[in-house]
C-alpha cells in the first residue's frame, strides 16, 4: 500500500488519473503513517513484488530492510509478504539476515501473510520455526513485544 495513494481508494482509470490523485511521497498521509510508526515504535513493511529472486528487487529488499535496523534504529518490524508468490534461497538469506540483525539489536521481526509457495519453501527449509511467522498483520502486531 502506498501512503501517497491512500486517499484515492486505489481505483483508477489510467496512470494519469493515479498521478493526479496521488500525494507527494512526503505528503500528509505518509507523514501521519511515519508519526504513528514513531509513536508506537513499530514499522510495517509491505513488500510490493511478486518474486524475491536474485534480481535487483532482492538487493533492494535487503538494503531497505537492513536500513530499518542499522540506519533508523527500528526494533519492532512486521514484514507483510502478501504480494510475494515465490522466494529463492537468496531471498531466504535476506530474511535470515534481517532476523539475525534484529536479534543482535534486541529487536523483533515478524514475517506475515505468507502465500502457499512461500510457506512451503520455509517449511521445507525448516525456517518456518526459526523465523517468527504469523498469518496476518493483526496477529503479528499482537505478537510483538511491548515497547520499552
Amino acid at each position: 500500500m502506498l501512503p501517497e495513494l491512500t486517499p484515492s481508494g486505489y481505483v483508477f482509470r489510467d496512470v494519469a488519473e493515479a498521478r493526479s490523485l496521488s500525494e507527494p511521497p512526503d505528503g500528509p498521509t505518509a507523514e501521519q503513517w511515519l508519526e504513528l510508526a514513531v509513536r508506537h515504535d513499530i514499522v510495517i513493511v509491505g513488500v510490493g513484488v511478486e518474486l524475491l529472486t536474485e534480481d535487483v528487487n532482492l538487493e533492494h529488499f535487503g538494503h531497505e530492510l537492513f536500513a530499518l535496523v542499522e540506519q533508523f534504529g527500528c526494533r519492532r518490524v512486521v514484514v507483510n509478504l502478501k504480494e510475494v508468490r515465490m522466494v529463492t534461497s537468496a531471498g531466504l538469506g535476506k530474511m535470515i539476515t534481517m532476523h539475525r540483525k534484529m536479534h543482535r539489536h534486541q529487536g523483533t521481526v515478524i514475517f506475515c501473510h505468507l502465500q502457499e509457495a512461500v510457506e512451503d519453501v520455509l517449511t521445507t527449509s525448516r525456517l518456518i520455526t526459526y523465523l517468527q511467522v504469523t498469518p496476518d498483520v493483526a496477529t503479528a502486531l499482537a505478537a510483538l513485544p511491548k515497547a520499552p
